[in-house]
């Protein structure tokens, strides 16, 4: 199915609107390459807050950010802010049949992340399915470009009914980020509080049941070995978390030099 896309704004705020019959997704390149909104069918999928859209000074909570080139908390004695610095970057856009926006080594980057680098995340619809797709290309010589990259993506959920909601995978052994304790876990209620928890995962995916009998499938590649979800008290959303590994821990995974590394995540909301 055929997608258009047009664009709106300027600046950091310029969106890019990818859209097709059954779906629509916008993109945010000024906002670390934020994809800000998917909607299928009238349903928002995505939470998003737009005042810290707007605020340049604060980080968009919503959406999907892109948590880039460390996931979590970065290791003692690093440079690098929680997350990494993809998602507080400008980066450039270009579109034709998808939205692909790249990101590529400064002199700032390397001062906290001593590569060079080229990132390019490519955004496009199949009828209703969201397809992000990330290129992780290592532009240098000789030295292998860790690997430790996740998505933060916000769903959108009834704050009243998230007793409700269920992420499949989410039980057996999880890391408490809260508590800093590992435990075993039955069944996530994400009613009770704040949710820091991380899972392994080797199924290659998971369902978020949103606790209102809508579901959003996720499908990804096989670099992601963990699942991280979170949410805040009284909060309408659920955040579900693919990352290449557990925050804190060191990268498992690395790009050779002159490779690039592709790894990629699908939406499905129905």
């Amino acid at each position: 199915m055929v997608s258009s896309i047009t664009k709106e704004g300027s600046g950091t705020l310029e969106t890019w609107r990818l859209q097709n019959a059954d779906a629509l997704v916008e993109v945010v390149p000024g906002r670390g390459a934020l994809v800000s909104r998917f909607c299928v069918g009238g349903d928002e999928v995505l939470f998003l807050d737009e005042a810290t859209l707007r605020d340049e000074s604060k980080n968009v909570r919503g959406g999907v950010p892109v948590l880039s080139p460390f996931a979590g908390k970065p290791p003692v004695g690093s440079t690098l802010p929680q997350h990494g610095f993809a998602r507080r970057m400008r980066w450039s856009v270009a579109g034709d049949a998808e939205v692909v926006c790249t990101l590529r080594d400064d002199e700032a980057t390397r001062e906290a992340f001593a590569f060079t680098f080229e990132v390019r995340q490519r955004v496009a619809l199949d009828g209703g399915v969201l397809k992000l797709t990330w290129e992780f290309e290592n532009r240098g010589a000789s030295e292998p470009m860790p690997l430790h990259f996740g998505i933060h993506p916000y769903f959108r959920v009834n704050a009243a009914a998230k007793a409700d909601v269920r992420v499949s995978g989410a039980t057996g052994e999880a890391f408490d980020n809260k508590a800093v304790v590992t435990r075993l876990v039955e069944q996530v209620d994400f009613s009770e509080g704040e949710v820091d928890l991380h899972f392994a995962s080797t199924s290659g995916g998971t369902v978020l049941e949103r606790g209102d009998g809508s579901k959003v499938t996720l499908e990804w590649s096989e670099q992601f070995d963990t699942l991280v979800v979170w949410t805040l008290p009284g909060a309408s959303f659920v955040c579900v978390e693919p990352w290449t590994a557990r925050g804190a821990q060191p990268s498992k995974r690395f790009v050779a030099p002159g490779r690039t590394e592709t790894l990629t995540v699908t939406m499905r909301a129905r």
